[in-house]
Protein backbone atom coordinates (compact mmCIF):
# COMPACT_ATOMS: atom_id res chain seq x y z
CA UNK A 1 0.00 0.00 0.00
CA UNK A 2 1.17 3.49 -0.81
CA UNK A 3 2.46 5.61 2.06
CA UNK A 4 -0.01 8.15 3.41
CA UNK A 5 2.36 11.10 2.95
CA UNK A 6 4.86 11.74 0.18
CA UNK A 7 8.40 12.39 1.43
CA UNK A 8 8.71 15.57 -0.67
CA UNK A 9 5.55 17.03 0.89
CA UNK A 10 6.78 16.13 4.38
CA UNK A 11 10.14 17.75 3.67
CA UNK A 12 8.33 20.98 2.77
CA UNK A 13 6.26 20.69 5.93
CA UNK A 14 9.38 20.51 8.11
CA UNK A 15 11.27 22.99 5.93
CA UNK A 16 13.93 20.46 4.97
CA UNK A 17 13.22 20.52 1.24
CA UNK A 18 16.48 22.21 0.28
CA UNK A 19 18.78 19.35 1.35
CA UNK A 20 18.79 15.55 1.30
CA UNK A 21 20.97 14.73 4.33
CA UNK A 22 17.95 13.83 6.51
CA UNK A 23 15.92 11.92 3.90
CA UNK A 24 16.36 8.48 5.46
CA UNK A 25 15.53 9.83 8.92
CA UNK A 26 12.51 11.73 7.62
CA UNK A 27 11.24 8.60 5.84
CA UNK A 28 11.64 6.69 9.12
CA UNK A 29 9.67 9.37 11.00
CA UNK A 30 6.90 9.29 8.40
CA UNK A 31 6.55 5.52 8.60
CA UNK A 32 6.54 5.60 12.40
CA UNK A 33 4.05 8.49 12.58
CA UNK A 34 1.81 6.75 10.07
CA UNK A 35 1.76 3.60 12.20
CA UNK A 36 1.09 5.60 15.37
CA UNK A 37 -1.84 7.47 13.80
CA UNK A 38 -3.29 4.28 12.30
CA UNK A 39 -3.02 2.62 15.73
CA UNK A 40 -4.80 5.59 17.30
CA UNK A 41 -7.77 5.16 14.96
CA UNK A 42 -8.06 1.45 15.83
CA UNK A 43 -8.58 0.83 12.10
CA UNK A 44 -6.46 -0.72 9.39
CA UNK A 45 -4.77 1.27 6.64
CA UNK A 46 -7.20 -0.28 4.16
CA UNK A 47 -10.19 0.85 6.21
CA UNK A 48 -8.90 4.42 6.33
CA UNK A 49 -8.29 4.50 2.59
CA UNK A 50 -11.78 3.10 2.01
CA UNK A 51 -13.28 5.80 4.25
CA UNK A 52 -11.32 8.36 2.21
CA UNK A 53 -12.86 7.12 -1.04
CA UNK A 54 -9.69 5.40 -2.24
CA UNK A 55 -7.23 7.89 -0.74
CA UNK A 56 -5.94 8.55 2.72
CA UNK A 57 -8.29 11.08 4.40
CA UNK A 58 -6.66 14.50 4.40
CA UNK A 59 -7.04 15.01 8.17
CA UNK A 60 -5.20 11.71 8.74
CA UNK A 61 -2.33 12.67 6.43
CA UNK A 62 -2.04 16.03 8.16
CA UNK A 63 -2.00 14.34 11.58
CA UNK A 64 0.84 12.10 10.34
CA UNK A 65 2.80 15.16 9.18
CA UNK A 66 2.18 16.98 12.48
CA UNK A 67 3.36 14.04 14.55
CA UNK A 68 6.39 13.38 12.35
CA UNK A 69 7.32 17.08 12.43
CA UNK A 70 7.08 17.12 16.21
CA UNK A 71 9.45 14.16 16.41
CA UNK A 72 11.80 15.77 13.88
CA UNK A 73 12.04 18.93 15.97
CA UNK A 74 12.04 17.20 19.36
CA UNK A 75 14.39 14.24 19.00
CA UNK A 76 14.67 13.23 22.64
CA UNK A 77 12.05 11.77 24.97
CA UNK A 78 12.76 14.39 27.62
CA UNK A 79 13.50 18.09 27.51
CA UNK A 80 14.57 20.82 29.89
CA UNK A 81 12.12 23.16 28.16
CA UNK A 82 8.47 23.06 29.07
CA UNK A 83 6.19 22.20 26.16
CA UNK A 84 2.45 22.43 26.05
CA UNK A 85 0.14 20.61 23.70
CA UNK A 86 -1.77 22.64 21.15
CA UNK A 87 -5.37 22.05 22.26
CA UNK A 88 -7.30 19.68 20.03
CA UNK A 89 -4.71 19.78 17.24
CA UNK A 90 -3.74 16.15 16.64
CA UNK A 91 -6.77 14.63 18.33
CA UNK A 92 -9.17 16.85 16.38
CA UNK A 93 -7.76 15.40 13.17
CA UNK A 94 -7.76 11.76 14.28
CA UNK A 95 -10.85 11.46 16.50
CA UNK A 96 -13.49 11.42 13.72
CA UNK A 97 -11.79 8.35 12.23
CA UNK A 98 -11.44 6.40 15.48
CA UNK A 99 -13.35 3.13 15.58
CA UNK A 100 -15.43 3.17 18.73
CA UNK A 101 -16.17 -0.56 18.92
CA UNK A 102 -13.59 -3.27 18.31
Amino acid sequence: MQAAVDLDLFKKHVRADDFADDDAYLAHLLATAEQAVVNETQRSRDELVEIGGGQWPQPITHAIMMLGAHWYNQRESASSAQFSEVPNALQALVKPYRKLVK
